[in-house]
């Protein structure tokens, strides 16, 4: 079992105390979310997790419920048991929530005295205001280590970023610098970021920007401040993201193209007005906050196409502000086709269910609008709340007779366990759509 002590210039929590197999972890806080990062070895499972706040509290729930992760509660203590690596929300009423991110023991880890390897020493706080890499290099940010600034790399291929260490984007303040991001990968080949946890961003979390080719996997995140999107996939192709768990007051995963300016965020320039094709985000777990969507594609679209983009086996913890769960936004001249969202489970969502439109904002750059074509939402399954009823709508519009929203199938779509059977049960708004379809189980 790998326990890391984290430097004592990162917060720790007021609020809970937490054991694993008897073993005392350091619990980390955030604004919105207290966390714990521990790995585990195939040998240090059945594992006891032991949760106790500081407060009294009557009830308990390990989230995503899919996981089916049942909670005891017995002297002011909360006890549940893995039996395998997870990455989970301990909801305790009366407290913020609490992360649990236990993580199966590294893959392929950086040798030490690896030339082409960055790293940074352990149970250490280190701060670099702008880093890059070279063509080759991995970022290794092991587990303890704290890594505080930005990261943006350009034009290089093979970079990896890797560890079960922290980066920290709070080396900049949002209300004096402005909306900083944390990291992005420009026009780099082949891209593989993995196992990190980032927290207190100050802008965007992760942008992959005009790249062939990445993979991001493991990566944990805590967005706090507006515009603290989770990943951004702007102007890319052939990208996964797999077994992520993103809370974000901003999108949780979004895919974009167009040209980065300074409208968006501080102190950056992209050009990633390149189409987007092939991305597949699966296994994933989002949280969203006040602003933003769990799964976007928009607003600024300004390619020509968008294509071939699939959600799977998502778990939504929760949708509290005016975003939604689905959504497209297309608000340049790009063509959206072939979006697949497929096994998502809705633990909560509040204003928006779907939002599929064709429309011209403030993001917008192009004079012309476009098109949205084939969307399938298939085996969703949405738990409502009282506060639901009469609130939580869907839009499906197009801008005009010539720009419309098509081709939308619904396919087994379950409210509350019972099969939708027409589409007036969810509350749907449309104009200027043609072929929305439902289909029921039978």
């Amino acid at each position: 079992m790998n326990i890391y002590q984290h430097p004592e210039l990162l917060p720790r929590s007021s609020e809970f105390s937490v054991c694993i197999n008897s073993e005392r972890l350091e619990v980390l806080h955030t604004d919105v979310a207290d966390f714990v990062i521990c790995a585990l070895e195939p040998g240090d499972f059945p594992a006891l997790v032991e949760v106790t706040p500081r407060q009294h509290f009557t009830s308990a729930h390990v989230r995503p419920v899919v996981k089916k992760i049942a909670a005891t509660v017995a002297d002011g203590c909360v006890r549940f048991s893995l039996s395998c690596p997870e990455k989970l929300s301990v909801d305790i009423a009366g407290c913020k929530p609490l992360y649990l991110f236990v993580n199966p023991p590294e893959t392929n880890p950086p040798q030490p005295g690896d030339p082409s390897v960055v790293t940074f020493a352990v149970g250490q706080m280190h701060e670099a205001p702008m880093l890059t890499l070279e063509a080759g290099q991995t970022l290794y940010l092991p587990g303890g280590a704290v890594l505080k600034g930005r990261i943006h790399v350009k034009g290089k291929s093979g970079i990896r970023i890797c560890g079960h260490g922290v980066f920290d984007g709070s080396f900049y303040d949002q209300a004096v610098d402005g909306m900083i991001p944390s990291v992005t990968v420009e026009r780099c080949p082949k891209v593989l970021v993995e196992d990190i946890t980032m927290i207190r961003p100050q802008g965007w979390m992760l942008m992959i920007a005009a790249c062939a080719g990445a993979t991001i996997r493991n990566v944990k995140q805590i967005g706090e401040v507006i515009s603290s999107d989770g990943i951004d996939v702007v102007g890319s192709r052939d990208v996964v993201i797999e077994d992520c768990f993103l809370h974000n007051n901003d999108d949780c995963v979004v895919v974009k193209a167009f040209f980065l300016g300074g409208k968006n965020l501080a102190a950056t320039e992209v050009d990633a007005r390149e189409n987007v094709e092939n991305v597949l985000v699966r296994r994933c777990t989002f949280a969203n906050g006040h602003c933003g969507n769990a799964m976007e594609i928009g607003h600024e679209l300004s390619v020509e196409f968008v294509r071939n983009v699939t959600f799977t086996d998502i778990d939504v913890l929760h949708v509290h502000g005016q975003g939604a769960v689905f959504s497209i936004h297309n608000n340049d001249r790009a063509v959206v086709s072939d979006v697949l969202f497929d096994n998502i489970r809705i633990e909560h969502c509040y204003d928006k269910l779907i939002d599929f439109r064709i429309s011209h904002s403030r993001f917008s750059t192009d004079a012309e609008r476009g098109h949205i074509r084939g969307v399938t939402l298939q085996n969703i399954q949405w738990t409502r709340t009282p506060f639901n009823a009469g609130y939580t709508i869907s839009l499906i519009g197009g801008w005009d007779a010539d720009h419309r929203v098509e081709d939308v199938d619904i396919e087994n779509f379950r409210i509350d366990g019972h099969a939708v059977r027409h589409l007036d049960e969810l509350e749907i708004c449309t104009r200027h759509s043609h072929n929305l379809r439902l289909r029921s189980p039978k």
